[in-house]
């Protein structure tokens, strides 16, 4: 064999080794790409499903917030409606008060004047 055909095979055989290399890579690139993007897919059926469910939980939160804000003006008192049915209510224990000290007063007087007749 002479120089030329030894260079020749060894041209082939970097050729065929750079081939096979190259396709190597090619086919484990490929395969990556394939299992990144079920994984890219698998990740938005997921994020979807938690958008749905972030969804769900704010109408839900939305419904017991408007169910709050119903039910607020008759759980709820405001600092001056309370003060207004306390003057209210004082105002009508000290009526109470004096028509009770009326009451004692005549008692008082029926009694004072059975004693002395």
């Amino acid at each position: 064999m002479d120089v030329t055909q030894i260079t020749a095979i060894i041209g082939a055989s970097a050729s065929l080794l750079c081939t096979l290399v190259v396709g190597a890579l090619t086919y484990f690139i490929k395969k990556t790409l394939v299992s990144l993007e079920e994984a890219d897919k698998r990740n938005a059926a997921d994020i979807r499903e938690e958008e749905r469910k972030r969804e769900q939980d704010i109408k839900d939160l939305s419904g017991q917030l408007n169910d709050l804000k119903s039910d607020m003006p008759l759980v709820y008192t405001l600092r001056e409606d309370f003060i207004r049915s306390m003057n209210s209510v004082d105002h009508n224990m000290s009526e109470l008060g004096q028509k009770l000290d009326r009451v004692l007063n005549l008692i008082s007087s029926q009694q004072a004047g059975r004693k002395e007749g």
